[in-house]
């Protein structure tokens, strides 16, 4: 099967401000190429919230080209190729948005998305965000990196061929009930779960681990109370609110005098400044210069709390 895997990564709420993009070239079920380019977007307004999802900054971009220019070196491997992504109704928003930001005249895209596949086929899976469909399939990756965020889509589709022993896209859109979406000149026809699911997956999820770390967990928050900021990649906000009730915390929605703790998803934390700083951090920061004591912590450290 060939076929490219795209991720996008964006600066703001804008589906024309990609910051980056990662793609890989896949040719007979076989990855022969990863690429993986910073963008600087045309408007420099990068959201606090979407600097903590991937962790990109102005200043990682600020010498690096605009999309047009990006394009002229990746435009070819769109044409007359399968696009495939998680989540393909962002990241090909995303591509339509910014080509037409640019005046970029786009080649007839075919497309399909992962997370539907993923969906309609793993059907012994919580959920089909990308890192829950890769961990249950073994794979481990930095979540949100277009790069890796591109391989671990390949993974899914790769994966997903190889059960169903079957490397015709055509077929597997038909088995699965997802629908082959299109990019041409009358618009766009998106990938949707219109048909009937005919195959599903054999696999069974190891619930041992989960019930492992349920069993470690002892008061990891006791007498802590705990506020998130920013979209956290491995559960829900209200799934990690839980967490921290279970392990003997409290959990709060606004940084005050009673916070003890903040868990943000941005991955690195040295050097931000306030501008680049969610609302709780800004506040959190002041009220740690007055003296009050509060512990950052990411994601990881978050979770590695309760194991």
């Amino acid at each position: 099967m060939n076929y490219i895997a795209i991720d996008f990564e964006t600066a703001n709420e804008k589906r024309n401000s990609p910051c980056s993009i990662g793609i890989v070239v896949v040719k007979n079920g076989q990855v022969i190429e990863k690429i993986h380019r910073l963008i600087k977007p045309n408007e420099m307004r990068f959201m606090p919230i979407n600097i903590g999802i991937h962790g990109i900054r102005p200043s990682m971009v600020q010498g690096e080209p605009e999309f047009n220019q990006i394009w002229e070196e990746i435009g070819h491997y769109f044409s007359e190729n399968l696009v495939i992504a998680h989540n393909a109704a962002f990241d090909i928003s995303v591509l339509r948005n910014t080509a037409e930001l640019y005046h970029i005249t786009l080649p007839d895209i075919k497309y399909i998305c992962t997370m539907k596949l993923a969906k309609n086929f793993y059907t012994d899976i919580e959920n089909a965000k990308l890192n829950t469909v890769n961990s249950f399939l073994g794979y481990e990756f930095q979540h949100h990196d277009a790069l890796f965020d591109a391989l671990a889509c390949s993974n899914i589709l790769s994966n997903i061929s190889e059960e169903l022993e079957c490397d015709d896209i055509d077929e597997i859109s038909r088995l699965l009930g997802v629908t082959i979406g299109t990019v041409n000149h009358n618009g766009y026809q998106p990938s949707s779960m219109k048909g009937n699911v005919i195959k599903t997956s054999n696999r069974i999820a190891n619930r041992l681990k989960d019930d492992i770390i349920e069993d470690k967990r002892v008061n990891a928050f006791q007498d802590e109370v705990v506020v998130f900021t920013g979209r956290l990649a491995s559960m829900s906000r209200n799934e990690a609110m839980n967490l921290v009730n279970k392990n003997g915390g409290t959990t709060g929605s606004s940084v005050t005098k009673k916070t003890t703790m903040l868990v943000t998803n941005m991955k690195d934390l040295v050097g931000l400044n306030r501008e680049e700083m969610s609302n709780k951090y800004r506040k959190a920061t002041d009220l740690i210069a007055m003296g009050q004591r509060i512990r950052f912590l990411n994601e990881e450290e978050f979770l590695g709390r309760t194991r």
